[in-house]
């Protein structure tokens, strides 16, 4: 097996993801991204790739390999820019502050989500 299908299937498993789940998510069938973890299918797509690194918030260089960081965050919630890979082997805290007279916006609770999956997986990575 490949770097890339280890890779994949350490992230699905750190994210609590199940087959069915990415594969909602790529718009192909479980046993695909099965495949793609077994190293059954050889030659995934870039697009692919990037689509499943975006899955599993990790650079795709991470999932090629090409990374050993597979952990990303955000700088500013408010506007989701990904800056830049933490360099961290875990993320340790995370605070985000919004004046209590805005609510939220749904891209801003999806990014926080995104984020609180993120910090469970590392949690979990820790231990």
């Amino acid at each position: 097996m490949s770097i890339l299908n280890e890779r994949i299937k350490e992230r699905r498993l750190a994210l609590d993801m199940t087959l069915l789940q990415v594969a909602e998510a790529l718009g192909v069938k479980e046993a695909t991204v099965q495949r793609y973890e077994s190293g059954e299918i050889k030659n995934i797509k870039h697009e692919t790739i990037a689509q499943l690194a975006e899955i599993f918030h990790c650079p795709p260089g991470y999932l090629m390999g090409w990374e050993d960081i597979p952990l990303i965050h955000y700088d500013d919630l408010s506007n989701g820019d990904v800056l830049k890979e933490d360099t961290a082997p875990y993320i340790s805290t995370v605070a985000a502050h919004k004046d209590d007279s805005e609510n939220w916006t749904p891209e801003e609770l999806k990014k926080i989500e995104e984020y609180k999956q993120l910090l469970l997986a590392a949690r979990k990575n820790k231990k």
